[in-house]
């Protein structure tokens, strides 16, 4: 967060695509969760593991509803962009 807001008040503001943080469950799963800085919204990304570039859809919902109440949550499911290879997954 610190890094984000000096970008922020350095001016790159309106650069900024997304920020994310990563997670890993005890069997090594990933699991990020996206912020979208022009919309103000968070989104669940979960990579397969072993998979090449498909997505446990499954859990990305479950995540989705397990914090919905607590953050603002990406509506727009085709707004629910993939970051493969992004550093922390």
């Amino acid at each position: 967060h610190a890094v984000n807001t000096l970008l922020q008040d350095g001016g790159f503001g309106p650069h900024l695509l997304c920020s994310l943080i990563g997670f890993r469950d005890a069997e090594g799963r990933a699991l990020a969760l996206v912020y979208l800085y022009k919309r103000g919204t968070f989104y669940p990304f979960a990579p397969l593991p072993g998979a090449a570039e498909k997505r446990d859809n499954q859990l990305e919902l479950q995540v989705r509803g397990a914090l919905g109440d607590d953050l603002r949550v990406e509506k727009d499911l085709s707004r629910w962009f993939p970051v493969w290879g992004a550093p922390g997954l």
